[in-house]
């Protein structure tokens, strides 16, 4: 994901973790992290969680996200249109 990420791109990425056979089975923080992992921009680094409610990483001008109140991965309308308020703010 370079600079900031549009919504039709995060649609994009959305769908193809959803597509994942381990998409129903896994937890909303792993879900998550799956999410930030493939629109973090590092390549030489990768995210990591601080604390239970941060994730710290490279996404366009956001470096830390703040998932405390995030609604659940798989409210795939509200959890996208969450992750592109957060990364455009």
């Amino acid at each position: 994901m370079k600079n900031t990420a549009n919504f039709h791109m995060l649609q994009q990425v959305y769908n193809f973790i959803a597509e994942r056979p381990e998409f129903k089975t896994k937890g909303e923080l792993d879900l998550m992290l799956d999410f930030f992992s493939v629109i973090h921009e590092d390549d030489q680094k990768g995210i990591r969680l601080d604390s239970p409610s941060k994730i710290i990483g490279k996404f366009g001008s956001r470096h830390i996200v703040n998932i405390q109140l995030a609604p659940s991965p798989r409210n795939k309308n509200e959890f996208l249109t969450w992750v592109y308020k957060q990364l455009h703010r």
